[in-house]
């Protein structure tokens, strides 16, 4: 058996992390460098070696700047935007780039946009389905809309995320339920369907690490296979949640550690599962790099500071 100590985590889903208390103004200029280390200072602590970047523009691009290849960027495309069908060209364009995303659920009240209906996304799909960008569908539980999209563009990459349902914090507490997961099981006919497993621990009833949603979770793999089902983890999003309850002096939400490694160090996984379900299958089905020895955390502050100068007489 393989150490999981070999495994190369991608983390599909991260938004931008923000420093504890407002920037200065004098500050707000570095705002992107700011959340990128941020973000990759989270990632170090806990060994995720990549992140899908589902952020502004100016995230992504810095961090591939900084770290070329450790931050692909999603890049969401708003049903607003007056030419969406030249706005996809632009953005697959971007070496940057890896995937786009659909907001084709309104988070607000956790029902699918009627722009949806009025085809207003279509552009989007057709585009991407043309030019080989693979497309997120943020649903808030209207995942079963995303069948007849698959049979449309069978060419085209699809991923639902968050498990298909609609998740609180962010939807309506009382919007949230496995209801709507029976839609997305129904969704694996469809080869070009893939899940982003994200989110499952807001939907258990009992703390660290999780053990209620197997259940699902094992319906999930035994629905799309452990080759269509890639971890994200949405951290800053989770790490809000009023979840887990119980004594605790400070609210934690659940941790971006809790968030992987009930997965990482469950014995219900093989290795080669968690392999394919923690990076190998974002690694394979967006064609990423190999990972960089440059990635490794940066030495101790200290060990970059002068030596101290001895006091004069």
């Amino acid at each position: 058996m393989s150490s999981i100590e070999a495994l190369e985590i991608v983390d599909v889903q991260i938004h931008e992390p923000w420093p504890g208390k407002p920037l200065d103004e004098s500050m707000k200029d570095q705002t992107a460098l700011w959340q990128v280390e941020l973000a990759r200072e989270a990632m170090d602590a806990i060994g995720v070696d990549r992140a899908l970047a589902v952020t502004s523009e100016a995230f992504y691009n810095l961090g591939h700047e900084r770290y070329p290849g450790r931050f692909p960027g999603v890049h969401t495309f708003f049903h607003t935007h007056p030419d969406l069908a030249s706005e996809v060209r632009r953005v697959k364009a971007n070496p940057a780039v890896i995937a786009g995303r659909a907001l084709v659920g309104d988070f607000v009240n956790a029902v699918m946009r009627p722009e949806f209906a009025q085809g207003i996304f279509e552009p989007i799909y057709a585009t991407a389905q043309e030019v080989g960008l693979p497309i997120f569908n943020s649903t808030h539980g209207g995942c079963k809309h995303i069948g007849p999209v698959a049979e449309r563009y069978p060419d085209l990459t699809l991923i639902v995320d968050h498990i298909g349902v609609a998740q609180h914090p962010v939807s309506p507490p009382e919007a949230m339920s496995w209801g709507p997961f029976e839609d997305l099981l129904e969704l694996a006919k469809h080869p070009n369907v893939y899940v982003k497993l994200c989110g499952a621990p807001l939907l258990s009833q009992q703390t660290y690490p999780y053990e209620d949603v197997w259940p699902n979770l094992n319906r999930l793999f035994n629905a799309f296979g452990y080759e269509r089902v890639m971890w994200g983890s949405d951290y800053t999003r989770l790490r809000s949640a009023d979840l887990p309850k119980g004594d605790r002096v400070r609210r934690r939400g659940i941790s971006y550690g809790d968030n992987l490694n009930y997965l990482l160090h469950t014995d219900l996984l093989t290795y080669e599962q968690k392999r394919m379900v923690l990076g190998g299958n974002a690694i394979k089905l967006f064609n990423l790099p190999p990972a960089s020895q440059e990635w490794g955390p940066p030495p101790m502050s200290w060990a970059m500071m002068p030596p101290p100068q001895p006091k004069a007489p």
